[in-house]
């Protein structure tokens, strides 16, 4: 275990993630990479380079990690807090060292990491990574229970509610190496399947989100990639967190996006905007993992400096043509997005096609991949639509050049991504205010189409509306007073927003 000298305490408010690592025996075995030529590399040597990128992140962005292993024996080498740069190659070095061998105690492993999070009363709060390529063969405490009625063997606890208890705020992400349709050749996929809908139905009963997923990997380049991708996030090219910004900022970015709310000639597209949230408790079943699109790199900036390390290994084929693009190489990219066409979800490919050929100048093209996006967009679950749409109405925002629009969106995904960590109360009620704001639009427009003889009515209810929101307003001002500054900054953004649109 490291000294104190290497990690700080938790900070309370900060991002917390826990990564809980398989080091049995057959990690040494290698991973194929699909591409022919290339070479093999083990699992654990994999692992241990995304855990290398995951630190680096960490080391500067100021986010809390901790490191689980796990053989038949649980250790911690990395304990949870914040990582610093000085201390970044001494960790390093002790990752390097980590030696698979032994058997797996998977379900021991998950609960010592769900111990990194526990906060009291609080419950369980943070990110938790499992990577793992086989089954449990030697957990001696936990166990998961093979259906909800079924009594656990020798008198183990119970890992799902261990982990899960209530009040908690956690976001569980299951990476299993290798197919799992012959248990012999790698994670034991009816087993993990089984346990997430246990923490499902868990999450369901206790009234929490439920943000928790299974993904299968059979490459090197698809490990890490997935494991970074639950641990890196990139942010819009340009863009400030909400509670980052200076007051004279904030007021000037909301008075911008209310003109998008007030003007539908100019702004047609925030009628396509989703809801920022949908309540895990409503989504289908077997909807916490799903083959939706993933288009969070369509932040990357347009020179190459700004390009995130690693697009290939995370992104796979995608990677390899968002590259091509920041590096102003549109027609190859163009080019590996024709090839990639079968491997990638048409809402991303389209996306991608509308953003190059916009990059080429080439408007009618962009305009028509854009419109074929959004069709396909419409096709998706409604529960997984909003992120999507989101990322959609910023691409076309800035091809009509549209700043108002680009505003709000940011300042949307801004106020959902800052509110994470917060309590499901708290976030519900900040996310119903967002969408009484967004329907004041239409009380707003009546007073615009009215007749000479309806225009007083129509205005004194849009006033009557506003009103309205503004008292749930400041009751939440009231009951949410010490909530911190993303809480502070979304209220004051609304409140400047509804001014706005008096």
């Amino acid at each position: 275990m490291l000294q104190d000298s290497t990690v700080s305490p938790p900070i309370p408010g900060r991002e917390r993630n826990v990564l809980v690592l398989d080091l049995s025996k057959s990690m040494l075995a290698p991973l194929p990479e699909p591409q022919p030529g290339s070479p093999e590399r083990q699992k654990i040597e994999v692992a241990r380079t995304a855990v290398f990128r995951i630190l680096q992140d960490a080391s500067s962005t100021g986010t809390l990690f901790g490191l689980v292993t796990f053989t038949e024996t649980v250790r911690v080498p990395v304990p949870l807090g914040e990582i610093h740069k000085e201390n970044l190659p001494y960790i390093e070095n002790l990752i390097s060292l980590l030696t698979p061998s032994g058997r797996s105690a998977i379900w021991d492993a998950l609960a010592v990491g769900a111990d990194l999070l526990r906060m009291g009363v609080d419950g369980v709060r943070g990110n938790l990574v499992l990577v793992t390529d086989g089954w449990d063969n030697a957990s001696q405490r936990f166990d998961v229970k093979p259906s909800s009625a079924a009594p656990l063997p020798n008198g183990k606890i119970d890992l799902v509610p261990y982990i899960l208890p209530d009040n908690s705020r956690l976001t569980f992400r299951l990476i299993g190496i290798g197919s799992g349709s012959e248990r012999d050749k790698g994670v034991d996929a009816g087993k993990m399947n089984q346990f997430i809908s246990q923490l499902n139905d868990r999450a369901t009963h206790l009234g929490i989100p439920a943000p928790f997923s299974y993904q299968e990997v059979t490459t090197g380049s698809a490990l890490f990639a997935q494991m970074v991708h639950a641990f890196v996030d990139v942010g819009y090219e340009g863009d400030q967190s909400i509670e980052e910004l200076h007051p004279e900022e904030l007021a000037r970015h909301a008075a911008s996006a209310a003109r998008a709310l007030k003007e539908p000639q100019q702004h047609a597209t925030v009628s396509r905007i989703r809801s920022p949230t949908v309540a895990a408790a409503h989504l289908p079943d077997g909807a916490a993992y799903s083959e939706a699109p993933d288009m969070e790199i369509d932040v990357v900036g347009g020179t190459p400096a700004s390009t995130p390390a690693y697009l290939k290994e995370r992104y796979g084929p995608l990677g390899e043509i968002v590259e091509a693009y920041v590096n102003g190489q549109n027609d190859r990219a163009l080019d590996l997005l024709a090839k990639s066409q079968a491997v990638l979800p048409p809402v991303t490919r389209l996306y991608w096609e509308a953003r190059i050929q916009f990059s080429r100048r080439a408007v009618v093209e962009a305009a028509r991949a854009l419109l074929q996006a959004w069709n396909e967009a419409e096709k998706l679950p409604e529960a997984s639509q909003g992120p999507i749409v989101r990322r959609l109405a910023m691409l076309q925002a800035r091809m009509q050049n549209d700043k108002e629009t680009e505003t709000l969106v940011k300042f949307i995904d801004s106020t959902e991504h800052g509110l994470t960590q917060a309590e499901p109360e708290t976030r519900e009620r900040l996310m119903d205010l967002f969408s009484k704001l967004m329907e004041l639009r239409g009380t707003y427009q009546l007073t615009r189409l009215a007749g000479e003889g309806d225009i007083q009515d129509a205005a004194l209810k849009h006033e009557a509306a506003v009103e309205e929101v503004f008292g749930l307003l400041q009751d939440a001002r009231l009951d949410l007073s010490s909530g911190g500054p993303v809480i502070e900054g979304a209220l004051d953004f609304i409140e400047i927003c509804l001014a706005e649109m008096r």
